[in-house]
């Protein structure tokens, strides 16, 4: 008889508990990064001169919009193992054709939209801390509605590989 009080008080308890506590993933969800709405993709490698404007330039840019829903993803081919690792961040992030555009080109970075993964637009060496950050404002506008822009700041595509 003790064993079954015991066994009703257990399951008592319990089914109050279930009715009472905040599911798992309620918890989590208000802890969540919001989604980005773009990707700055950061093409770049240690030899490279002009990267050595962009990065510091780029920083400070993203670092004046404080924005969470710009995620910054780095393109390194400085070595064959950052090569990979940003082979991984390309895939992981799907963005494969840009990668596979640039891939060996440095010195900018490419603003592209996360949800639809189209190139919006590109910052290069000659845009100062001010100019970089008004063109990623501007360019997120179009990324947040998923329209495309006419920016023609990218650099030229690599010639297809024969």
């Amino acid at each position: 008889m003790k064993r079954f009080v015991h066994y009703i008080f257990c399951t008592a308890i319990l089914a109050y508990l279930t009715l009472v506590t905040v599911p798992a993933y309620a918890h989590n969800q208000t802890n969540a990064l919001p989604k980005p709405e773009i990707y700055v993709v950061m093409f770049r490698a240690d030899w490279c001169g002009p990267c050595k404007i962009v990065e510091p330039n780029l920083k400070h840019a993203l670092a004046t919009l404080r924005d969470p829903e710009i995620e910054q993803i780095v393109i390194d081919i400085t070595n064959s193992l950052l090569s990979e690792r940003s082979a991984h961040a390309a895939f992981d992030h799907n963005i494969v054709a840009q990668y596979n555009k640039w891939m060996g080109v440095t010195g900018f970075a490419a603003i592209i939209d996360a949800d639809t993964k189209a190139t919006l637009g590109c910052v290069n060496m000659l845009y100062d801390v001010g100019a970089m950050t008004a063109h990623i404002r501007n360019l997120k506008t179009y990324a947040v509605v998923n329209r495309s822009t006419f920016d023609i700041t990218c650099p030229a595509a690599n010639p297809p590989v024969q």
